[in-house]
């Protein structure tokens, strides 16, 4: 008889993900989440499952065995330096409890040190845009999960107060409707900026990224730059 799917994955489990360290919780949340979702052992972090009052012996150790397996995925995906969390719990629902709260203060000050980092990062020329964006992007995780959410608009000005002047000087110069502007769009200019600096790009791609750099020129003249130094001053005035 063929093996039933949750049994094929938990034979040939090649998954792996990054362990909790302190200071990647959005994304490990998000990972963790996802590989318990796929081995079907989510609902014993969450409280679903639940076992029945006239369940038999049989049920009882299934459920037994699937709760000691999400606890096990949860505990091995934890960095020894965050164990003392856990330690001590008896269940996966009992050791998920301490990890939120531990990593998701939502406190004024944590939210003020997160945005202190976001808003005045800077970066170095010779750094690859993408270290930016990813650093960037961790950033508005965190804080978006203790309710301290980034607006669009506010990631497209600093990203573009962060970069370094040699990204300013872009080959169109003409104005742009500084309104259309989405953060996936420039951080796409900014790429084929990087790209085309470095040789590494296609007569298509260099084409199709026309607008783009119009468009980062039209965010200069329109005086992003200047709304971001207002927001610095009264940031830390």
């Amino acid at each position: 008889m063929a093996a039933s799917l949750d049994e094929k994955w938990s034979t040939d489990e090649t998954w792996t993900i990054d362990r909790l360290d302190g200071t990647n919780w959005p994304t490990w949340k998000f990972q963790i989440n996802h590989l318990l979702l796929a081995k079907g052992l989510w609902d014993y972090v969450d409280g679903t499952a639940v076992l029945a009052d006239d369940a038999d012996n049989q049920q009882k150790a299934r459920f037994r065995q699937q709760s000691l397996r999400a606890f096990s995925t949860i505990a091995l995906s934890i960095s020894t330096r965050q164990l003392h969390l856990v330690i001590s719990c008896q269940d996966p629902q009992e050791a998920w409890e301490p990890l939120r709260p531990n990593f998701e203060r939502d406190t004024l000050a944590n939210k003020l040190f997160l945005k202190k980092q976001y808003f005045h990062m800077q970066m170095k020329n010779g750094t690859p845009i993408e270290n930016l964006l990813k650093y960037m992007k961790e950033l508005t995780d965190k804080l978006a999960a203790i309710g301290a959410p980034i607006f669009e608009e506010d990631q497209v000005v600093t990203l573009l107060g962060s970069i370094p002047p040699s990204y300013f000087t872009l080959d169109t110069a003409l104005e742009a409707r500084v309104n259309d502007i989405s953060l996936r769009f420039v951080q796409q200019a900014l790429i084929h900026k990087e790209q085309k600096r470095s040789g590494q790009f296609s007569q298509a791609s260099d084409t199709s990224c026309g607008q783009a750099n119009s468009v980062l020129v039209g965010v200069q003249k329109k005086g992003y730059h200047r709304k971001l130094l207002t927001c610095f001053k009264s940031y830390t005035s």
